[in-house]
């Protein structure tokens, strides 16, 4: 199933934890990082070591490798219901090594599947764009890189949010498709939006995702699933035109043609294949 929406639970929050039986059909990544106070991360690994799950798969976002603090965050949570790690601030390819080696041995230990925790890098440095390319070939666990907009814009002194794209991020975000589809990654998810009520930005920065080759989006508010969900589904309009280009090309094919005009537009393989790809996205 497409996962296009991933909503953040505070680690420390015993009431928010509480709720995680409510959102079992929701992908859940359990933070362990910028929500949680410095003097609060042991507990918080207590408790998100606790909510982990067989029957309740989540993510856990750890702490930076440069925090000191992400060792003791896989030894706490790598265990039967952890489906990904999520390391932010990725920047260097011998710490991303470490953290794999690190998930490996704990898989090990604990017996688990080998390669079954799977790790998302966060791309949210200048230095980390320089490192994509290497990054995206360390390890074969990793599944996909995340932009993380708001320390992105802190590094480089802009404003977070905009109401207009900026430049410089549209650039970044743009390597960030280009080298995951090279590299043979899954598509990248998009950082969370952190005005959480204001629903038109939300969906504006989406959407723009969306467009530029991003299959998802992270979600700090349950208000902010929906329109998530929405603007990384095909919509119905989408569907129906590609169920047409397919049925066409299929009867076409079988007559020997691998090119025909539907309403005015060429059909061939590509557009065939996009075709399916879109109907395949809304399974």
């Amino acid at each position: 199933m497409a996962v296009r929406a991933m909503l953040y639970v505070p680690g420390n929050s015993e009431s928010k934890l509480a709720k995680l039986v409510s959102f079992a059909d929701q992908p859940i990544i359990l933070d362990l990082e910028d929500s949680v106070p410095t003097d609060a991360k042991a507990r918080a690994r207590e408790l998100v070591a606790a909510s982990l799950s067989p029957d309740l798969v989540h993510s856990v976002r750890i702490n930076g490798y440069a925090s000191g603090h992400w060792f003791d965050d896989l030894d706490a949570v790598v265990q039967p219901g952890l489906r990904s790690i999520i390391l932010p601030k990725a920047e260097s390819a011998s710490a991303l090594e470490e953290v794999d080696s690190t998930i490996a041995r704990f898989e090990l230990e604990r017996e688990l599947a080998p390669g079954s925790v799977r790790l998302i890098a966060v791309i949210e440095t200048a230095r980390g764009m320089t490192q994509l390319t290497e990054l995206a070939h360390v390890t074969p666990r990793l599944e996909r890189f995340c932009f993380g907009g708001g320390d992105f814009a802190l590094d480089l002194g802009l404003t977070w949010p905009e109401s207009e794209p900026n430049p410089t991020v549209l650039a970044a975000k743009a390597q960030l498709v280009l080298v995951s589809r090279s590299a043979g990654l899954l598509a990248p998810e998009d950082g969370a939006y952190p005005a959480y009520r204001d629903s038109e930005g939300l969906e504006r920065e989406a959407l723009l995702a969306r467009r530029m080759g991003f299959v998802s989006k992270h979600a700090i508010h349950p208000g902010q699933i929906e329109i998530i969900e929405r603007v990384f589904s095909p919509s119905e309009a989408e569907l129906v035109r590609a169920r047409r280009v397919v049925e066409a090309f299929e009867r076409a094919e079988h007559l020997g043609s691998a090119a025909i005009g539907l309403d005015g537009e060429l059909i061939d393989y590509p557009v065939v294949l996009r075709a399916r790809q879109v109907i395949d996205g809304a399974k």
